[in-house]
């Protein structure tokens, strides 16, 4: 499975999840520590925005601030409509990419921006016990990316905590979200 048709998958999914949430969930607190789940889709959508704007050439900064707004479903779907244009360019996966973390080749930033709208959606379902699918082959494409990469050198800048230990006959999504150091 290429990136982008995991990316498209993954974004289906988030919608679903999503529109079935309420405004009681936003305020529940996330796997993400600190985070609640407004703060967790707001740190999504800021970076699928990062993604996207860097893709078209313009500049994108740290912190969006409160992107979500009063309807969740129509932002997550507005960023992931725009993201996805994005990566569907003939140009999107050539050279690096400038990010405010650093720069990276294009094709490392597409599977990183992968990682988040799995990672975060999973954090959102699981605060709000709400179901999510993702797809066997697409948490295995972020786990096997995820396990290629020195991800110590992301926590040591405090990007997620240490890995949680999962047992090799778990589901992949659960190792995956171990690796990123959530409970699954």
């Amino acid at each position: 499975m290429d990136v982008v048709s995991a990316l498209e998958r993954s974004y289906e999914q988030t919608a679903k999840l999503v529109t079935n949430l309420d405004t009681t969930h936003l305020d529940a607190p996330s796997p993400c520590a600190g985070w609640d789940v407004r703060a967790t889709l707001n740190h999504l959508l800021g970076a699928t925005w990062m993604f996207t704007l860097v893709n078209q050439g313009r500049p994108a900064g740290e912190d969006a601030g409160d992107i979500l707004g009063d309807d969740p479903s129509l932002a997550v779907a507005a960023a992931a409509k725009e993201n996805m244009a994005s990566w569907r360019q003939p140009e999107a996966f050539e050279g690096d990419r400038a990010y405010p973390f650093g720069t990276v080749p294009a094709a490392f930033a597409a599977m990183l921006n992968l990682e988040e709208v799995v990672v975060h959606s999973w954090d959102v379902a699981k605060a709000t016990d709400t179901d999510l699918t993702v797809d066997d082959d697409i948490a295995q494409l972020v786990y096997r990316w995820a396990t290629s990469i020195p991800l110590d050198e992301f926590r040591a800048h405090g990007a997620f905590g240490p890995e949680v230990a999962v047992p090799a006959s778990a589901p992949t999504i659960s190792r995956l979200v171990g690796l990123f150091g959530r409970q699954p």
